[in-house]
């Protein structure tokens, strides 16, 4: 019970909302307590928990059990595994049309030496269609039809992610069909994630992956970073990359799936595109406020004096950019710093902590509200882009990237220099 009951307690105490988003706080705890009680094993408890947070219907309330975020493979009461290993098949997929669909496949990664290709779909892991659990994900809380799309997308991704998680080395099979109806059918060993893996506070360990590169647009240098979270340890990576790409004519920042991470990073990494403090929202706790805001970076990694990137900026964002990713490109949009390329993203933004309850597992809980630049919560409604490009199908299978190309396209129609061939 002290489990359960210290998990109560840590929301009532620092929930900003003192109505708790409609709920009945006190009699809830009187409703699910006797089941905690009765609960025999941690699976139990967990769903019990989990039950509890759920009815807040708010992003950032879950509950993570100990082998996960202590980074321990292992099974939980279920019988399912908890954790695999963090194995690369070299594929990015998304939610369209009802189907898992291959968005992008890295020709040397163990799908794509496979012979898989963006714009097949996913069919079947470990020889278990996915179409029934795809069809079988419902619906929860907000009745935005357009929120709830979203929600469906990011648990079509979390559900398709989980079954395909298994330790570098391990062998998995998967089938792919291709739009024409061929199907493929591999066994795959998985490889070594590209990346660096990272471990934040009590959060299970994850990889974090920051890219860079020039691309020519119409007679004008592109410079395009990708990260995939907001964790320190990509920090100077990012501060490399700018320096890398300080001459080019513009930069794209592509954050699609991109599910957040450490908040205070939107505030530095912003910093490289505004040369002067500015608000990109405010945290509002309990009796505590607290501005987010840029912070102009005017030393590049040598030390040496620089002015902040001021070149057009374009940032591509996804139904999977959630949380900090959701904070930096909604600011900057609604400060006129960025155009904003892709899908609507996620809808949440919450602040949040994790906070080790007495049974070893996680409570992740949020902790605060987020008003945006705009005056508008961040939660629910998230960003919506400038230029909506959603991917499709045909788009993928012909190698093109709708909403990266429309951005690039866009920034060097931006920059005031001359082209050069």
């Amino acid at each position: 019970m002290a489990t359960f009951d210290t998990a109560w307690s840590i929301i009532r105490r620092t929930h900003w909302d003192t109505t708790y988003n409609g709920v009945n706080w006190l009699a809830l705890r009187d409703e699910l307590r006797p089941r905690a009680a009765a609960a025999r094993t941690r699976g139990e408890l967990r769903a019990v928990l989990s039950d509890m947070v759920g009815r807040l219907r708010q992003s950032h309330f879950a509950v993570i059990p100990q082998e996960l975020a202590d980074g321990v493979s292992g099974g939980n009461d279920s019988g399912e595994p908890t954790r695999g290993g963090g194995g690369w098949l070299g594929v990015t997929y998304r939610y369209l049309d009802g189907a898992m669909v291959l968005t992008a496949v890295d020709s040397g990664g163990p799908a794509g030496r496979a012979g898989a290709r963006a714009g097949w779909t996913l069919e079947a892991i470990g020889g278990c269609p996915l179409s029934g659990r795809l069809a079988g994900l419902r619906l929860t809380g907000n009745s935005d039809p357009r929120s709830d799309q979203r929600q469906v997308a990011l648990s079509a991704w979390q559900t398709t992610t989980r079954l395909l998680d298994a330790a570098p080395g391990d062998t998995l099979s998967v089938t792919f069909r291709a739009p024409d109806g061929r199907r493929l059918s591999p066994t795959l060993t998985l490889g070594e994630p590209p990346g660096v893996i990272t471990k934040f506070g009590n959060l299970p360990p994850m990889v974090a992956h920051l890219t860079w590169h020039r691309v020519r647009q119409d007679g004008r240098t592109i410079g395009v970073i990708r990260f995939n979270t907001w964790m320190p340890v990509l920090s100077s990576l990012f501060d490399a990359a700018i320096d890398s790409l300080r001459t080019a004519d513009a930069i794209v920042l592509d954050v699609r799936g991109n599910l957040g991470g450490v908040g205070g990073m939107s505030m530095g990494v912003a910093g490289h595109f505004v040369d002067t403090v500015l608000a990109l929202g405010t945290m509002h706790q309990r009796g505590v406020t607290l501005r987010m805001v840029t912070n102009p970076r005017r030393v590049d990694t040598r030390a040496q004096p620089v002015r902040p990137f001021a070149g057009p900026l374009a940032i591509v964002v996804d139904e999977l950019s959630a949380s900090t990713t959701e904070i930096f490109a909604g600011g900057l949009q609604a400060l006129g710093r960025a155009t904003v390329f892709g899908s609507q993203t996620a809808g949440q933004a919450l602040p949040s902590v994790p906070e080790r309850l007495p049974n070893g597992d996680i409570l992740y809980h949020a902790i605060a509200d987020f008003i945006g630049a705009s005056g508008r919560p961040v939660e629910g409604d998230g960003v919506r882009p400038d230029h909506v490009t959603p991917p499709t199908v045909r788009a993928l299978v012909e190698g093109q990237d709708p909403a990266l190309q429309a951005a690039l396209i866009w920034a060097a129609r931006q920059t005031g220099r001359p082209p050069v061939p």
